[in-house]
Protein backbone atom coordinates (compact mmCIF):
# COMPACT_ATOMS: atom_id res chain seq x y z
CA UNK A 1 0.00 0.00 0.00
CA UNK A 2 1.34 3.42 -0.94
CA UNK A 3 0.65 6.49 1.17
CA UNK A 4 0.70 10.13 0.14
CA UNK A 5 2.88 12.38 2.32
CA UNK A 6 1.41 15.76 3.24
CA UNK A 7 3.12 18.47 5.29
CA UNK A 8 1.26 20.63 7.78
CA UNK A 9 1.88 24.36 7.68
CA UNK A 10 3.83 23.87 10.89
CA UNK A 11 6.11 21.27 9.26
CA UNK A 12 6.69 23.55 6.26
CA UNK A 13 7.67 26.36 8.63
CA UNK A 14 9.92 23.98 10.56
CA UNK A 15 11.76 23.07 7.35
CA UNK A 16 12.27 26.72 6.41
CA UNK A 17 13.61 27.58 9.87
CA UNK A 18 15.96 24.60 10.02
CA UNK A 19 17.20 25.33 6.50
CA UNK A 20 17.91 28.97 7.41
CA UNK A 21 19.69 27.92 10.59
CA UNK A 22 21.89 25.42 8.76
CA UNK A 23 22.64 28.00 6.04
CA UNK A 24 23.75 30.51 8.64
CA UNK A 25 25.50 28.28 11.17
CA UNK A 26 26.53 25.19 9.16
CA UNK A 27 28.35 22.87 9.20
CA UNK A 28 26.08 20.91 6.83
CA UNK A 29 25.15 22.10 3.36
CA UNK A 30 21.50 23.21 3.62
CA UNK A 31 20.61 22.05 0.09
CA UNK A 32 21.98 18.57 0.79
CA UNK A 33 20.12 18.50 4.11
CA UNK A 34 16.84 19.42 2.41
CA UNK A 35 17.34 16.92 -0.44
CA UNK A 36 17.96 14.11 2.05
CA UNK A 37 14.97 15.19 4.11
CA UNK A 38 12.80 14.91 0.98
CA UNK A 39 14.14 11.38 0.47
CA UNK A 40 13.37 10.47 4.08
CA UNK A 41 9.84 11.85 3.69
CA UNK A 42 9.31 9.88 0.48
CA UNK A 43 10.35 6.72 2.34
CA UNK A 44 7.26 7.20 4.52
CA UNK A 45 5.10 6.48 1.46
CA UNK A 46 5.69 2.75 1.82
CA UNK A 47 5.76 1.65 5.46
CA UNK A 48 4.97 4.49 7.87
CA UNK A 49 3.79 1.99 10.48
CA UNK A 50 7.36 0.64 10.70
CA UNK A 51 8.36 3.86 12.49
CA UNK A 52 8.31 3.99 16.28
CA UNK A 53 5.65 5.74 18.30
CA UNK A 54 6.55 9.30 19.19
CA UNK A 55 6.74 10.09 22.92
CA UNK A 56 3.81 12.49 22.34
CA UNK A 57 1.66 9.48 21.43
CA UNK A 58 1.08 8.82 25.13
CA UNK A 59 -1.17 11.87 25.51
CA UNK A 60 -2.45 12.47 22.01
CA UNK A 61 -5.90 11.64 20.69
CA UNK A 62 -4.36 10.48 17.43
CA UNK A 63 -1.64 7.90 16.87
CA UNK A 64 1.68 9.73 16.54
CA UNK A 65 4.80 8.17 15.11
CA UNK A 66 8.27 9.48 14.45
CA UNK A 67 10.97 8.95 11.86
CA UNK A 68 14.47 9.97 12.80
CA UNK A 69 16.60 12.01 10.42
CA UNK A 70 19.97 12.87 11.92
CA UNK A 71 19.27 14.86 15.09
CA UNK A 72 15.69 15.60 13.97
CA UNK A 73 12.37 13.88 14.62
CA UNK A 74 9.75 13.83 11.89
CA UNK A 75 6.49 13.58 13.82
CA UNK A 76 3.50 12.32 11.85
CA UNK A 77 0.18 10.57 11.93
CA UNK A 78 -1.59 8.51 9.29
CA UNK A 79 -5.04 9.42 8.04
CA UNK A 80 -6.42 6.78 5.72
CA UNK A 81 -3.90 6.77 2.81
CA UNK A 82 -2.09 9.93 3.91
CA UNK A 83 0.98 10.38 6.10
CA UNK A 84 0.39 13.78 7.67
CA UNK A 85 3.63 15.33 8.95
CA UNK A 86 2.86 17.43 12.00
CA UNK A 87 6.31 18.77 12.86
CA UNK A 88 10.01 18.38 12.21
CA UNK A 89 12.01 19.25 15.27
CA UNK A 90 15.42 18.78 16.80
CA UNK A 91 15.42 15.80 19.15
CA UNK A 92 16.83 17.95 21.96
CA UNK A 93 13.72 20.16 21.97
CA UNK A 94 10.90 19.56 24.41
CA UNK A 95 8.09 17.29 23.25
CA UNK A 96 5.04 18.84 21.64
CA UNK A 97 2.22 19.50 24.10
CA UNK A 98 -1.24 18.06 23.48
CA UNK A 99 -2.77 21.51 22.91
CA UNK A 100 -0.09 22.25 20.28
CA UNK A 101 -0.83 18.98 18.49
CA UNK A 102 -4.57 19.68 18.44
CA UNK A 103 -4.01 23.08 16.77
CA UNK A 104 -1.94 21.73 13.87
CA UNK A 105 -3.88 21.42 10.62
Amino acid sequence: MTFRVELSRRAETDIKRIYAYIRKHGPADPKTWKDRLKQKLSNLEQFPEACSFAPENEYSRQELRQALYGPFRIIFTTREQTVFVISIRHAARLFLQSDEIDKIK
